[in-house]
């Protein structure tokens, strides 16, 4: 059998030609609708010319992502030779990427998060004309959408032909065009990494209305390897113009201070650590005053972790936080009243980047401490409390402070101070990580750290004790997320990697001068302490829902649909601590407590639009 090749790469050539033309057309299209996404929204206020720039070129580099995904299976279809068949898988998933980039708008406008796998869930679920009840105009104004959407699907083939017989798609042409591709994607993310840097609020804002796009950041190589530094922002009060997002969504009144505010904060404490051997100070303590003994974390790692705690709500509002330099409202209230505020961290909050966001009105405010070692840091903060609450003392002024223990993230427990627990890991090594090991010796390794921290903690309290603050300062001790010890047996070790109980489940102890020692079980969240703190130290009167997706401690409220994550990979614990998580990408993933996979599960339509209502009250 002769093979002419010559015929067969001229004809493969001109239908690559062909299709690539096509593949332009549609990311114009698409860029199109993605600009319409912006003209259409709230973010349009914020636009500035680089914005815009931004903007365009973002549009055209993630269009021509997902025009790439047709262009590729029609190059194999005319690589094996049946190009009508090319032609109209191409036309047919142009149609559904139209079709899909409208409907995700609506799904924005509505939820404020794009298409993923709740919204189908709820879609393909029995109960899915519970929330989409549409009129027949609606259905008439979708059905004529994608008629349109076909008819440029089907059209744009018409001036394909055209341009192909008046030979206009020649080498010079095709490199120009990749060449505006290629420059829109590098430029965009180029400039965002310095954008995001910089908190241009324009780049920041408008970048959350492309679906699944992620462009890229490098905090560290800015700050690192170019010696940048990020702006800090002076104290301006944004009111209820921060940009999309209205916090709080009231002026908080109140009277005067009556407390000073301590915030102890260890790094992954896991629960299990919090037992008369392991931590004899601070469980000591826990029995002294109240003790939470069913709390959970905003997230299962450090920045929305800690950003969870102080601003009382999701870290799903991170990003419009930092674009419109809105801080927690806890540290507007502490300025009114005349606190000193002061932070001491054991690792650096360069990295992740929580310190500027939260600290971005404070001045002067420590980020990074000096030392060697992990415990010289952590030792070094507890002394630096203890010699300030001394000065504090005598000037009579009410602090804020915050500490940051380290160590038990660590897993570098000192080797000059006593490490009780044997056998014990020399240090952590992953790579033994496996379902059927042994935790013990890692387990001892890790409560040798949490022992040292609480030693350094005790020193708080004996500090407090003879200077009488602990008369007058109340004072929350917990964690910023937990730490997994393959308690599930599913091979989950550290934190970042799930949402069960062992990963965002951390003690909580409150003490206040009134205290009586109690225990409690009910269901309380990071989202409570920062309305406990206003309401009891601060004497804030508003309802916590001005300023909080959380209640007051004590308050035995449902926590149910109790939000965790960020924006981009966040979880739903809802009864029997079942987890509905939403990754990365989109997807929908349900888990029980253990997490074992759950199939065939839908979604309470009602309960879910109740929680994502609640999860969107701050949005403008």
């Amino acid at each position: 059998m002769h093979i002419d090749f010559r015929r067969y790469f001229g004809y493969v050539g001109r239908n690559l030609r062909a299709g690539f033309a096509y593949f332009v057309l549609l990311t114009a299209v698409l860029t199109l609708l993605f600009v319409w996404y912006l003209l259409g929204s709230q973010v349009l206020e914020v636009m500035d010319f680089m914005g815009w720039v931004f903007y365009l070129t973002s549009c055209i580099s993630h269009a021509a992502c997902f025009a790439l995904i047709p262009y590729l299976l029609y190059t194999l279809f005319i690589i094996i030779g049946v190009p009508r068949l090319a032609r109209t898988l191409m036309s047919i998933l142009a149609t559904v990427l139209l079709i899909v980039g409208y409907i995700n708008e609506q799904v924005y406008q509505i939820y404020r998060f794009h298409i993923n796998g709740f919204v189908l869930n709820m879609v393909t679920g029995p109960s899915a004309r519970q929330i989409f009840t549409f009129d027949w105009k609606l259905y008439l104004t979708y059905g004529l959408y994608t008629l349109l959407a076909l008819a440029l699907s089907i059209g744009a083939w018409w001036l394909v032909d055209k341009a192909m017989k008046q030979k206009r798609l020649k080498g010079k042409r095709i490199g120009t065009l990749v060449g505006i591709l290629v420059g829109s994607t590098l430029f965009a993310h180029i400039y965002h990494i310095f954008a995001s840097f910089y908190e241009k609020q324009s780049v920041i804002v408008s970048e959350r209305l492309l679906p699944y796009y992620f462009p890229t950041t490098s905090y560290g190589l800015l700050t690192e390897q170019l010696h940048l530094t990020p702006p800090r922002h002076e104290a301006v009060d944004f009111g209820l113009n921060g940009g999309d997002m209205v916090y709080p969504l009231h002026p908080l009144d109140g009277d005067t201070a009556r407390y000073n505010v301590l915030i102890i904060l260890l790094d992954s404490w896991n629960s299990r650590a919090l037992t008369a051997s392991c931590m004899p100070n601070v469980y000591r303590y826990a029995q002294q005053n109240h003790w939470y003994r069913n709390h959970l974390s905003g997230s299962n790692g450090t920045r929305s972790g800690v950003f969870s705690l102080f601003f009382a709500i999701s870290s799903y509002y991170w990003n419009i936080a930092e674009s419109n330099h809105i801080t927690p409202v806890i540290f507007d209230v502490a300025r009114r009243e005349g606190y000193t505020f002061r932070n001491y961290p054991g690792a650096s909050q360069l990295d992740p980047p929580f310190g500027r966001v939260l600290f971005a009105k404070e001045k002067d405010v420590r980020i990074e401490t000096p030392g060697n070692t992990v415990y010289d840091r952590d030792e070094q903060i507890t002394k630096d409390f203890i010699a300030d609450i001394r000065s504090q003392q005598r000037r009579g002024e009410p602090f804020f402070s915050f500490l940051f223990y380290d160590l038990p993230h660590s897993f570098e427990p000192s080797p000059h101070h006593a490490m009780p627990f044997q056998p014990a890991w020399q240090y952590a090594d992953y790579s033994k990580l496996n379902n059927q090991l042994d935790p013990t010796p890692f387990w001892n390794l890790y409560r040798n750290t949490c022992y040292q921290a609480d030693e350094l903690i005790g020193q708080i309290f004996t500090a407090l004790r003879e200077t009488g603050l602990d008369q007058n300062t109340m004072v929350v001790i917990t964690g910023d997320h937990a730490q997994e010890f393959n308690e599930n047996q599913k091979n989950y070790w550290g934190h970042n990697s799930n949402f069960s109980r062992h990963q965002i489940m951390v003690p909580l102890i409150v003490h206040t001068p009134a205290n009586t020692p109690q225990q409690f079980s009910h269901r309380t969240t990071h989202y409570d302490i920062v309305p406990t703190i206003m309401h009891t130290a601060m004497g804030v009167t508003n309802p916590p829902s001005d300023y909080s997706l959380g209640h007051l401690l004590t308050d035995t409220a449902s926590r149910q649909w109790h939000v965790v994550g960020s924006e981009l990979n966040y979880a739903f614990i809802i009864g029997g601590d079942t987890i509905l998580e939403k990754s990365a990408e989109g997807g929908l993933q349900i888990y029980d407590a253990k997490m074992n996979r759950v199939t065939d599960y839908h979604i309470n339509v009602a309960e879910f639009n109740q929680a994502t209502q609640q999860l969107n009250r701050f949005m403008k």
